[in-house]
């Protein structure tokens, strides 16, 4: 039976979730200062947790983003404190987090959240080798490759089948941190950036919903739908898990009666199942939606279903004993071998009515408004005998409720410290500087001369044959090391493997990997492997596991501030970005192609957003964009801070420069000119 998984945000929204159908409940919580708005607390998710265990409901801790060094422990904290409640599994977004809580909770099961940005099979596999028993699949993944993904996966798989999405692909938005969120997704795409001249936000998608295509999902195996939205009112979690409940339960398509109750959870943004249908990136697009403040007719009728209903999913049992002069004996026994047993009143003679087995069950399925239903009744029932029914709901009620806080109670999960991680002396040589591309054309005879040790480029460059690439390839203090798309689906690896073969005949031996599934995939081929800042490196765990994928580099999150820079043990070699814009986020569509209609990245200028600042946008691989910051990041002024480090590498980052800017750029990183930015930032450093 496929799981259907809903969000909560608030103790009301696990109410919700749960009234409303749903299998089980992911929601995180936190102990400290750094809770976020939609964060349970301690407290509220062990009442939450008592709540969904005792009507039949599993409970998953989210644990937000990656944590950083000085959070790590924090991390673990929150997530043992989450197992001694009785949680069900931990959702984990972070290489570094999961190796850890596989030790300090080893019979824990641990889920992949969509943060890691699993995309296809190598995705799946590695998670698998680590330990995790499900991955939830990022939900721009098309059906072709669902399928072969399912096929061949060795764990259980969640799909997302409704709420708010993302113009960027999972794991590959960055705009939070760029913007001092606290929480992994705060919407700032959805109002931060003016309205395009379409009248539109030029990064607002429509809603996923994939109320149509759940048969589909099940024929492949999938384990788990997942419900987005712990940022939306306890309302629309009703409504929406009710509906997706029913389809699961029936296996039929929605009706204009679900589709109303769909719409109406959350006005305005629109719906579209585009993503897994390959449809036109441009048609899901979309108005960003709001939810109505205050009540409407809508909420206060979804409102008052939840609290003043329960959902029965809980089977229980009967058996019912009857003898004259004897008390009545109940025994009621749920799906979990709970047991309870109690006596009524006395049996008399029958003259005109005779409590039959008949009877006896009529009575016992009444179970409304209580998490039971009743699975069936067995009678040991002496002929000729009346007990007046009255007697027995009394009776029935007292043993439904003893069996409901029977169920509260869970068997609690061992604990084990987690090995400490041995410290490493920082590396005393001044780091390396590597320098990134978007095109050949900013390359230039004054930036060989300066011999930055690796050059990195966008593979179809690389793959290109440009002959201004041609003296960087030869030179023999240069690696050209050729950047993968930051995501590859697997009907793409063909493509790929076409543009690297080529690359590999212009000289190109390493290649720059964005996202887990790209490590092993380029290994297979030959490659050497450098791991980029979208693999979202925040703490030393994460540097520890990737050394042992056996990555030759990796470059941490902009994110770092100077001290975590300078705090995290780099069992391997560790770049940081030093000049240049940010990714803030790899779209999944061409993003100018939905703005203007045809495809001009080239030429397309970015995206304003509310201050006023433009943000560049370039083309990728497949037709996608990266959204760049506005400001470029510099840090020239605190070159001592991190030249002393310990780290590997210091990578300058090239977008909207031209080759000369550029070398002038490497130049005053090599304390061989003066140049300074018209305007740039520091940006969390």
């Amino acid at each position: 039976m496929t799981e259907l998984v809903s969000p909560a945000g608030s103790a009301e929204g696990v109410s919700a979730a749960v009234q409303g159908g749903a299998d089980a409940v992911y929601l995180s919580f936190s102990t400290g200062e750094r809770r976020g708005k939609f964060d349970l607390t301690e407290d509220e998710f062990g009442r939450a947790a008592d709540f969904c265990r005792a009507r039949g409901a599993k409970i998953y801790a989210v644990i937000d983003g990656a944590p950083k060094d000085d959070g790590f422990a924090a991390a673990i904290d929150n997530a043992r404190r989450a197992s001694r409640m009785g949680a069900d599994a931990v959702i984990v977004s972070d290489l570094g987090l999961i190796w850890a809580l596989r030790r300090a909770i080893p019979s824990m099961p641990l889920y992949a959240g969509e943060g890691l940005g699993i995309h296809n099979l190598e995705g799946v596999k590695l998670c698998a080798a680590m330990g995790v028993r499900r991955v939830a699949l990022a939900r721009e993944i098309p059906r072709a490759d669902l399928l072969r993904i399912a096929g061949a996966s060795p764990i259980e798989l969640e799909v997302s089948v409704h709420g708010p999405q993302c113009a960027a692909f999972e794991g590959q938005c960055f705009l939070p941190e760029a913007k001092r969120e606290t929480l992994p997704c705060s919407r700032e795409c959805l109002h931060g950036y003016l309205e395009s001249p379409r009248g539109r936000q030029p990064l607002a998608m429509k809603d996923a919903c994939l109320a149509g295509d759940l048969e589909f999902l099940k024929s492949a195996n999938i384990s788990a739908f997942r419900i987005d939205g712990r940022d939306r009112r306890p309302e629309y979690i009703f409504a929406v898990t009710s509906v997706y409940s029913k389809l699961v339960g029936t296996g039929r398509d929605p009706d204009s009666e679900d589709m109303a109750l769909l719409t109406g959870a959350f006005p305005a943004a629109g719906l579209t199942d585009g993503y897994i249908k390959g449809g036109n990136f441009a048609d899901m697009m979309g108005s960003p939606g709001e939810e109505p403040e205050g009540d409407t007719p809508f909420y206060t009728a979804m409102r008052r279903n939840y609290l003043n209903r329960e959902f029965q999913r809980v089977g229980v049992t009967f058996h019912a004993r009857l003898r004259l002069e004897e008390p009545m004996v109940l025994t009621a026994a749920d799906d979990r071998g709970n047991l309870a047993s109690g006596e009524g009143g006395s049996p008399e003679l029958a003259f005109h009515q005779e409590t039959t087995p008949t009877v006896m069950q009529t009575e016992l399925f009444k179970t409304g408004g209580t998490p039971f239903y009743c699975a069936g009744v067995t009678c040991d029932i002496q002929k000729g005998l009346y007990l007046n029914p009255q007697e027995i709901a009394p009776l029935r009620d007292s043993l439904l409720s003893e069996l409901l806080s029977r169920r509260f109670a869970f068997e609690p999960r061992a604990e084990s410290p987690v090995p400490e991680l041995p410290p490493v002396p920082n590396n005393p040589q001044p780091p390396v500087l590597t320098i990134f591309v978007q095109k050949a054309a900013q390359l230039s005879q004054r930036m060989l001369s300066l011999a930055p040790p690796i050059v990195y480029v966008p593979l179809e460059e690389a793959a290109s044959g440009d002959k201004r690439l041609e003296p960087f390839l030869t030179s023999e203090h240069i690696t050209v090391c050729a950047a993968l798309p930051p995501v590859i689906f697997d009907s793409e690896l063909g493509r790929v493997t076409e543009l690297l073969l080529k690359a590999r005949q212009q000289g190109v031996t390493e290649v720059l990997a964005g996202s887990l599934g790209s490590i092993i995939f380029a290994r297979s081929l030959g490659f050497d492997v450098r791991g980029d800042m979208s693999l979202n490196v925040k703490n030393s765990n994460t540097l520890a596991v990737l050394l042992g994928l056996r990555l030759k580099s990796a470059a941490v999150s902009p994110a770092l501030s100077s001290s975590a820079v300078r705090a995290l043990r780099k069992y391997m070699d560790t770049e940081l970005l030093v000049y240049g814009r940010e990714p803030l986020m790899y779209t999944a569509g061409c993003l100018v192609r939905a703005e203007t209609g045809v495809c001009s990245c080239d030429s397309f200028s970015g995206i304003v957003d509310a201050a006023g600042f433009d943000h560049p946008v370039t083309r990728g691989f497949g037709c996608r964009n990266t959204l760049w910051s506005a400001q470029k990041r510099h840090l020239a002024p605190r070159s001592r801070e991190y030249l002393t480090s310990g780290l590997w590498g210091v990578r300058l980052n090239f977008t909207t420069e031209n080759a000369s800017e550029c070398a002038r750029v490497a130049e005053r990183y090599l304390a061989l000119g003066d140049y300074e930015p018209s305007s740039a930032t520091q940006s969390l450093y």
